[in-house]
């Protein structure tokens, strides 16, 4: 027998480490949605930072910087259409208000 036979196989490459601020965009992204949405002003702000610090160093976690960037803009949207509404009703009541009286 040669020593070929028990030979151990090569080991694996390390991981590349996932950029920690791109988990804070996507945290910061999903708190958005379930909490205040204005959180979504950090999730954009750390997705950008995020995203600009994976080009230069090759670090993973660009698709949850992509993830917490998008989630920050659909909840940013949310609080433009939430005032929307809420300025269309009150100019409604107003109107409607001031219009029987």
């Amino acid at each position: 027998m040669t020593d070929k036979a028990y030979a151990y196989p090569p080991p694996m490459p390390p991981r590349r480490p996932t950029n920690s601020m791109a988990i804070v965009a996507l945290v910061l992204g999903i708190a958005a949605l379930f909490s205040c949405q204005l959180l979504g002003i950090g999730a954009i702000i750390c997705g950008n930072r995020a995203r600009a610090e994976i080009r230069v160093s090759g670090e993973d976690g660009d698709g949850m910087a992509v993830a917490g960037l998008v989630i920050g803009w659909v909840s940013l949207a949310l609080v433009a259409l939430s005032l929307l509404v809420a300025a269309a009703y009150f100019v409604f009541v107003g109107l409607f208000v001031v219009g029987s009286a």
